[in-house]
């Protein structure tokens, strides 16, 4: 018999219950669509517009020099 309060998926973000008219899924997490922001401008992401790293919201721009431009710098050790 399934729950009746309180026992749906939790946001990633907020880790409060996400119920299915405020759910928004992405990257194999639950997200309120409240919540579903990047986590530098605090822009609203859309499933086209988002990118996901470590668990963490990113819009493309902020995806880009955060994460991306991070991991391509090069380090010669010598």
């Amino acid at each position: 018999m399934p729950m009746k309060f309180g026992g749906g998926e939790k946001c990633a973000v907020c880790d409060k219950t996400c119920y299915p008219q405020e759910k928004q899924e992405a990257g194999g997490k639950t997200f309120h669509k409240n919540c579903f922001k990047c986590i530098d401008c605090k822009m609203a992401l859309k499933l086209n517009n988002y990118a996901q790293a470590d668990g963490i919201l990113y819009c493309k721009k902020h995806f880009q020099e955060k994460v991306t431009a991070k991991n391509t710098q090069c380090t010669n050790v010598m």
